[in-house]
């Protein structure tokens, strides 16, 4: 999890030499975890966005772009990541911007390690502990284990997870987002759960007590100032803060479209993400967080008849009008066998998926106990790609100034062909 005082290392070259460097290495794995290795050139990039390194070991010459294309592509899959370029030189320097620091393909583990941490920004250039009266004005500047998630300026990034099918793992996708998210920033993310007559987000994250829920909110008309938004929102691990679904279902209907829309943009106003989990079919309700979100999630499973509501959703997304670019496919593994190729889905769905994610047989003990994987098993291969998933979703929303308020609504001429009117 994030803040722990250990370095993420992923390591690309060649087999041989990367089994010399997990030698040297094994001394120190209380320090250093080696979260995976890449010993095909065309893999480092993809491996660096699947497993979110603090620090990438890469040896001389074995990238195969350009140094200044290789740099741009790592920066922007996986921007808190720093490279220790392994050399044969004898005499080391750091010859470009683009590396942290070098070490010799020969030295001993107390070398490599030493230069590990000078690259994570861990110990300055000279080897010795970093003065914390200093200023530090170098992008070494992040503590290993943050991945670069940052706040964004003025409303928060709204982003919606959905699926057309139940059983997909779309609320663990969300609370497990959620939590990742509001630990990068600080608790500042909150999990709104409009799935408003069956939502289970507050038993997840083990909140199911909190009395007050998002019909409370609904009551209040547009009339929802700051501490009326702080008392009825729950609060979870990581600081993360939840919007529960009403204790009933017949509550549910006491929310409408214009009370949702009010909900979210105060919510928005008071922090820097907000995820949305939604229930498996789509009301007007629905259509609305879909023209608030910033991003849309579609969660897939590995059966065809998951793969095809994902399918027709993708068309009804663009039949109401709403920007691809902002739609992103999630595949996750429910079942420890599949019958289907990641390929084999993309092919189905006419586009690639944003993530695949592997089964985890602790996912549904982790859900049982209010304890999302990424706190509970944080070095399991799940929870490294669901905070690949977040890092991938919260950093360009960083870099691009937003919004105070959020987006007017759309015209409801689609709705109105889909026999969706306003409430």
């Amino acid at each position: 999890m994030r803040g722990e005082n250990v370095i993420r290392v992923l390591i690309a070259d060649e087999i041989a030499r990367i089994v010399g460097d997990l030698e040297k290495l094994e001394p120190y794995t209380d320090v250093v975890d080696v979260c995976g290795v890449a010993h095909q050139p065309s893999a480092v990039i993809e491996e660096a966005w699947l497993r979110q390194p603090d620090v990438l070991v890469l040896h001389e010459g074995f990238a195969e772009l350009p140094t200044a294309d290789f740099a741009a592509h790592l920066g922007s899959v996986s921007p808190a990541t720093r490279v220790l370029l392994m050399t044969a030189a004898d005499a080391l320097a750091v010859a470009d911007s683009w590396t942290a620091a070098a070490v010799s393909e020969s030295a001993g583990g107390a070398e490599l390690l030493q230069a590990i941490r000078i690259a994570a920004g861990v110990l300055p250039p000279s080897g010795g502990r970093r003065d914390a009266t200093q200023p530090d004005n170098t992008d070494a500047a992040v503590e290993p284990g943050q991945r670069g998630i940052r706040a964004p300026r003025g409303r928060a990034t709204v982003v919606v997870t959905f699926s057309g099918k139940g059983g997909t793992g779309t609320s663990m996708v969300a609370t497990n987002l959620a939590v990742t998210l509001a630990d990068g920033a600080g608790g500042r993310a909150a999990l709104v759960d409009v799935d408003l007559q069956f939502g289970d987000a507050a038993a997840m994250l083990h909140v199911e007590n909190h009395l007050l829920s998002i019909a409370d909110l609904a009551a209040h008309g547009d009339d929802i100032d700051t501490a009326l938004l702080d008392d009825v929102l729950a609060t979870g691990p990581a600081e993360v803060r939840i919007l529960r679904a009403p204790s009933s279902p017949e509550l549910g209907e006491t929310v409408v479209a214009a009370n949702l829309r009010s909900i979210m943009r105060a919510t928005a106003k008071a922090h820097a993400f907000v995820v949305v989990d939604t229930p498996s079919h789509i009301d007007e309700r629905v259509l609305e967080v879909f023209e608030l979100a910033d991003r849309v999630l579609l969660v897939t499973s590995y059966n065809l008849s998951a793969v095809r509501g994902t399918k027709a959703t993708l068309l009804l997304l663009e039949a109401l009008g709403v920007d691809p670019d902002r739609v992103g496919v999630v595949l996750n593994h429910t079942r420890p066998r599949t019958n289907y190729r990641r390929e084999d889905i993309e092919e189905i769905l006419g586009r690639t998926s944003l993530i695949d994610l592997p089964y985890d047989p602790r996912v549904d003990p982790s859900l049982d106990s209010g304890t999302p994987i990424v706190v509970a098993q944080p070095r399991s291969e799940l929870a490294r790609r669901l905070v690949a998933l977040a890092d991938l979703i919260a950093v360009p929303a960083a870099v691009e100034e937003v919004e105070g308020e959020l987006p007017a609504p759309a015209p409801p001429v689609y709705r109105r062909r889909f026999s969706l009117g306003r409430r």
